[in-house]
């Protein structure tokens, strides 16, 4: 039975986070359950195993080990002036069982299987979730939103969140393998980003696969040139319709970022209170709030600040949201200099750069709960595993 767990992993930890953000309220409860119980269950294998990387117990521990560590501490300081220290807390602790379960049982996980199988079991996964999530617009009853597809998802938002993750990575494995599979999957999830029109995902996807094409380039140059050219042909004419002008483009709303500027305009304000230390960890939510303004009353709908940056900015100040995502933004670059010739570690910085343009437009990345995060942390883990193997030539590992 551990055998059976141990090996589908990955889809037992990754559908408690869909199930989470459901619309239906009793799968919603039931996911948020499951969610945390995946997330202490994981924790529990991590420390069960010895916290073993590479077949060695506590042997391996890297830079990135080292910074979210210090921020994890950062989070637990920030109890001495939050304005809500249950929120910091909990919040804390959530980050905390995330790190154990993606930097320590992943990696195990992908040390043992390998990260092509782990990478195959969820995108096979995903592939199987958001099929489903299409077909429900057909027999289900309230799958838009305002206009927009959310099939059996609580808001359009959530599908743009982890698709313009899931998608460049779909995208990659289909040019790398060139099999119809991948393909088949990456279809199936456009088509969700499409209906929903996240133009979030749809710039990170364009970001992310733009730097998978350059480093096929130098691999395979006819096929990643044909496909370069498909790409432009492809945009080109979908850009004339009037599906991407009325329900993508949405010109009405592109200035504003769907009003997401006046959360920023806002956030401004509450940063420069306290620019240096914050309102506490994990309070970007509870923030209007504290200063008494009525969302409602300015015609705003949306969660936290809508945007990771600024709301870190509010939750810790800014010098630690400079330091948090200069490092982020850093390794990627690192990656794509270094080791531009790199397919495999290429792919993963750019799903990482993917997600670091969506945070700009969503409040993701510190939440532990949404379906962007545990996503996000996978694949930066998958990323410092490898270029921490290739580094030390311990590429058996990989």
């Amino acid at each position: 039975m551990y055998a059976f767990f141990w090996k589908q992993f990955p889809i037992f930890y990754t559908l408690p986070f869909l199930l989470a953000a459901s619309r239906f309220n009793q799968v919603a409860a039931v996911g948020e359950i499951l969610r945390w119980a995946m997330l202490f269950a994981g924790c529990a294998m991590a420390v069960q195993s010895g916290f073993r990387r590479a077949g060695l117990k506590r042997r391996i521990f890297t830079w990135a080990d080292r910074a979210i560590i210090a921020f994890l501490l950062l989070f637990l300081a920030s109890e001495l002036w939050t304005i809500e220290p249950w929120v910091t807390a909990q919040k804390t602790i959530s980050m905390l069982l995330l790190y154990g379960c993606s930097f320590w049982t992943l990696w195990e996980y992908a040390d043992h299987f390998s990260e092509q199988w782990l990478l195959r079991k969820l995108s096979n996964f995903l592939g199987i979730f958001f099929s489903i999530n299409l077909l429900s617009g057909l027999v289900l009853p309230g799958a838009l939103l305002v206009g927009r597809f959310r099939g059996i998802l609580n808001n359009p938002n959530h599908i743009g969140l982890i698709l313009g993750l899931a998608i460049p990575l779909v995208i990659s494995q289909w040019l790398y393998t060139r099999r119809k599979l991948p393909l088949a999957i990456a279809l199936i999830l456009s088509l969700n980003v499409i209906a929903c029109g996240s133009r979030t995902a749809m710039l990170g996807v364009a970001v992310a696969t733009l730097a998978i094409l350059i480093s096929l380039f130098a691999k395979r140059s006819s096929q990643a040139l044909a496909v370069s050219v498909l790409v432009v042909i492809g945009l080109a004419l979908f850009t004339q319709t009037d599906l991407f002008a009325n329900h993508i483009l949405r010109e009405t709303s592109l200035s504003t970022a769907s009003n997401r500027t006046y959360f920023w305009e806002l956030a401004k304000t509450y940063i420069a209170h306290r620019p240096d230390f914050g309102h506490g960890f994990g309070t970007d939510d509870v923030i209007h709030n504290y200063y008494g303004t009525v969302l409602s009353k300015l015609q705003l709908r949306g969660y936290g600040v809508m945007s990771s940056y600024y709301g870190l900015a509010v939750q810790l100040g800014w010098p630690a949201t400079y330091c948090f995502f200069g490092l982020m933004w850093g390794f990627v670059a690192y990656c794509f200099v270094k080791y531009w010739r790199n397919y495999a570690l290429v792919t993963l910085a750019a799903v990482l750069a993917s997600g670091l343009v969506m945070c700009i437009f969503e409040p993701a990345i510190t939440s532990a709960g949404n379906v962007f995060s545990f996503l996000f942390w996978m694949i930066f883990m998958l990323a410092i595993r490898r270029a921490y193997y290739q580094k030390r030539g311990l590429l058996a590992h990989i």
